[in-house]
């Protein structure tokens, strides 16, 4: 059996193997007559809103709840299993570990109304004996070489690929933050409702720097803090997954991104 991956220009796509085992569609304009007489393995919904920077909050709502219900109610039972992201976000105002026992507490924003509505859909739906063939995944911090240059981590892998001056904001707190291939493992072998976060906190600064050094670039070469214009992260309560053990080792976070990098510059 085949699996369906709808938004194929998502960070997480890109992580599939682009073969007859897995299909890509765009989540724009899907032509259901297609795909509908098709029982599929897993369908990934992998499309998502989530640039903070858009004036137009009503995308997050349009995107991140009403198309993502649509098809789930439409493709739930034309699969074995369907997978929709919500995120970790939804604990951003909780300090030290969390778990899905962990009562939410976020602050509101457009991006996180839109993640709550989703999520609650599905929970409810779920406490009735309904769409219990739908995996929520919830994941930490996660950067890819895809990541667009609006955000933190895209400008800072651009700057190194292409050895550009970046000016970014605050990034001396901690954060729980995965590599995509190891959000790519766990969520292809989901079987219920995952938190998926490393269980340990990093210290976002300390790994910046360690990209630049990988590279053999210092720092204050390439980046000027400026944290009056840029505030991405204005909220910085630090909290992480709670585990006993170490699910994604900063060692394999760090060599994970800069092998990423490295197929970049070549």
């Amino acid at each position: 059996m085949k699996n369906l991956i709808i938004g194929n220009t998502s960070q997480i796509s890109h992580y599939f193997d682009n073969n007859e085992n897995n299909v890509f569609i765009s989540s724009r304009n899907i032509d259901f007559d297609k795909i509908k007489d098709i029982e599929w393995n897993r369908i990934y919904l992998c499309y998502g809103e989530s640039r903070k920077f858009l004036n137009d909050s009503g995308l997050y709502n349009e995107i991140n709840y009403e198309l993502t219900k649509y098809h789930v109610d439409t493709l739930h039972k034309q699969c074995k299993k369907i997978i929709i992201f919500s995120t970790c976000e939804l604990w951003n105002r909780c300090n030290g570990k969390i778990d899905l026992l962990t009562p939410q507490n976020y602050y509101n924003t457009p991006y996180l109304s839109s993640k709550s509505k989703i999520t609650n859909y599905v929970l409810e739906k779920q406490k009735s004996g309904q769409l219990l063939n739908v995996i929520i995944i919830y994941p930490f911090n996660f950067n890819s070489i895809y990541r667009k240059k609006d955000f933190l981590f895209g400008k800072v892998f651009n700057s190194i690929i292409n050895k550009e001056l970046i000016e970014i904001g605050n990034t001396h707190f901690y954060r729980d933050i995965i590599s995509p291939k190891y959000l790519y493992d766990r969520i292809t072998k989901a079987e219920t409702n995952e938190m998926v976060g490393s269980g340990r906190m990093i210290y976002v600064n300390d790994f910046i720097k360690d990209l630049y050094s990988s590279f053999g670039l210092k720092y204050k070469s390439y980046v000027k803090e400026n944290t009056g214009q840029y505030r991405e992260y204005e909220k910085t309560n630090e909290y992480y997954f709670n585990s006993n053990e170490c699910m994604c080792s900063y060692e394999n976070l760090l060599q994970d991104t800069v092998d990423e990098i490295k197929q970049q510059i070549r």
